[in-house]
């Protein structure tokens, strides 16, 4: 197995301490917001072609273009989430978040 192989694995086993880095993140930005995990590592299946898929679901008017990169950086420069974690961050607005919680789910915030 190579070393960068490894080095994901590695991250990717982190994924509930990265998820709680970008709740607290999320949280401080927009106080109503509901955080999951879902995708592949919601549901156990990784690969190391995963990302760690983070769903944000925030009140009506809040979501903007920027929300996802403000929370990413916030979640970087406070709360120590490493720069190169593979999180992928979804924010829709409240009544828009069925298509994403279809699958298993995990809530962190």
């Amino acid at each position: 197995m190579s070393s960068w192989v490894r080095f994901h694995f590695q991250h990717l086993r982190r994924w509930r301490e990265y998820a709680e880095k970008v709740a607290r993140a999320a949280r401080e930005l927009v106080p109503e917001a509901r955080v999951y995990v879902i995708g592949s590592v919601a549901e156990g299946t990784y690969t190391v072609l995963s990302d760690i898929d983070i769903l944000i679901v925030v009140p009506r008017g809040k979501a903007r273009r920027k929300l996802a990169r403000d929370i990413l950086l916030h979640a970087i420069d406070n709360h120590g989430l490493p720069w190169d974690a593979p999180v992928e961050l979804h924010v829709v607005e409240e009544g828009k978040e069925q298509p994403y919680l279809k699958g298993r789910h995990i809530r962190i915030a």
